[in-house]
């Protein structure tokens, strides 16, 4: 059995981190000299508290992220701006005005970045080599239960995960196997099949095994339930695998109802504290975009005005948190044709589009105007994205076509999105498009953090505002 740890790794991981930002003090203070190394000990503190605190709660710590280095620069970044405004506004309230050092502080934090950088592509990544060539973390893994599942999990891992290296898959048992009969041969993935639950009972007394994944099909409960039991013989970790498509658990809970254990199968999403960590979040990422973006908007105008007659601004209904329908602001980029309801939605050369509309459209500034809907709280910077009550995809209305689709009503709806930034822009005028931009709204409210809300919003400067979109 391994003695490694995911949570041993991550906790070396973090102390690397800290070992490299602390490093990264000691040379901006040999080399800059501008603090006291009691006030430097203080601000560095704050600073690597505030570090590390955000990339747990953005889930930076993980094994898998250790393996791509992009990624791994990606969490430095995030993790590095907020720590640095914070290690700024404490110096600028610790050292009287006169004496503050602007280049000696951006030196501090280019050193710092530049250390954990080197600790995370060179260290770490040394030492992920060094577990991944001795299979410290590595987790022998049998499946029982139906062959056919089994195999299908096999080949999803392989997709998914195999990159990785932390799971092996060593056998398969089939829990119909009758003593006696003969065994199959082994599939595709090359797995040996090894016989029922008594076979597998027997080959865990002479072979190590971390986990045990029961794959049986939802239709009958008592059978799961027969292999878990026998499954508390074995000192391994057990997994019954689910079947997404009789029972869905995004939200899956274990509670307590009337002193009996219950499933909480949904939970409001956002309750107390992060619900007003996400206003606190809008509000203030609208009012600087509204500043930032005022001589765009401004330009905008002009152009629109110039371009074609009618309203800068276009008004449509749009449906937001619990189907509750409000005035989504955009600027104009069509035609005014008042008899348009949105129903048809917009193709991609839509002849109703103007040519200032086309590049408002394609760079995303159109909806800048949207800003105003969420200092109104009827939006969200980030979140799925609001669509017209009665559009329809193909031939059925939107509602119709896709049952999940309500579900996105849960939170409020956002300028740009998880949806956004993964092609779903432009017009939703196919069934396919529809359901992946759904899959790809739900798994963000599933899995919202505010760490998520800042790749989102870094990811569509950088690449969704004027990214390709899926037509």
């Amino acid at each position: 059995m391994t003695r490694w740890t995911h949570g041993l790794v991550n906790r070396l991981v973090l102390s690397c981190d800290v070992v490299m930002a602390a490093l990264g003090a000691i040379i901006a203070h040999l080399r800059w000299d501008f603090l006291s190394w009691s006030q430097l000990a203080i601000l560095w503190a704050f600073g690597i508290f505030t570090y590390v605190q955000v990339l747990q709660i953005g889930r930076g710590y993980r094994v898998e992220h250790y393996v791509r280095p992009l990624r791994q620069i990606g969490h430095i970044g995030v993790g590095v701006v907020p720590a640095g405004a914070v290690i700024a506004i404490c110096y600028y309230a610790l050292i009287p005005i006169g004496q503050t050092n602007l280049w000696a502080l951006l030196g501090w934090g280019v050193v710092t970045t530049l250390m954990l950088i080197f600790g995370r592509l060179v260290i770490v990544r040394i030492g992920m080599a060094l577990v991944q060539t001795h299979e410290v973390l590595r987790r022998n893994v049998v499946a029982i239960g139906d062959l056919g599942r089994a195999r299908d999990l096999v080949r999803r891992y392989e997709e998914e995960e195999g990159d990785t290296g932390l799971l092996s898959f060593v056998a398969l048992f089939d829990d119909s196997h009758l003593e006696g009969a003969p065994l199959p041969p082994p599939g595709p993935d090359g797995l040996p099949v090894l016989g029922g639950m008594k076979d597998l009972l027997e080959y865990v007394k002479h072979n190590p095994v971390d986990i045990v994944v029961v794959a049986k099909s939802w239709n009958d409960p008592a059978a799961i339930s027969a292999i878990a039991n026998q499954m508390y013989q074995i000192a391994a970790d057990v997994i019954v695998e689910l079947d997404p498509d009789r029972f869905t658990l995004n939200y899956a809970n274990l509670t307590r109802i009337a002193g009996e254990p219950a499933l909480q199968v949904q939970q409001q999403p956002l309750k107390g504290s992060l619900g007003l960590l996400k206003g606190v979040e809008d509000y203030v990422v609208a009012t600087i975009g509204l500043l930032l973006t005022a001589p765009i908007l401004i330009g905008a105008a002009i152009a629109i005005k110039l371009d074609s007659p009618g309203p800068i601004l276009f008004r449509q209904p749009r449906v937001g948190l619990n189907n509750r329908v409000f005035q989504c602001y955009k600027l104009r980029t069509m035609r005014v044709d008042p008899t348009d309801d949105g129903s048809k939605g917009t193709s991609k050369n839509d002849p109703r589009i103007t040519k200032v509309g086309n590049f408002l459209r394609s760079t995303s500034i159109d909806e800048l105007p949207q800003l105003i809907n969420v200092l109104r709280g009827e939006m969200s910077v980030v979140g799925p994205r609001p669509h017209v009550p009665n559009m329809k995809v193909a031939t059925n209305v939107r509602y119709e076509a896709i049952s999940q689709y309500v579900a996105r009503y849960r939170m409020k709806p956002g300028i740009t999105g998880w949806a956004q930034i993964n092609g779903m822009r432009g017009g939703i005028n196919t069934l396919e498009k529809a359901e992946r931009g759904v899959e790809l709204d739900l798994f963000y409210i599933e899995h919202w953090s505010i760490w998520f809300d800042i790749r989102i919003m870094l990811l569509t400067v950088t690449k969704g505002m004027a990214g390709p979109s899926v037509f």
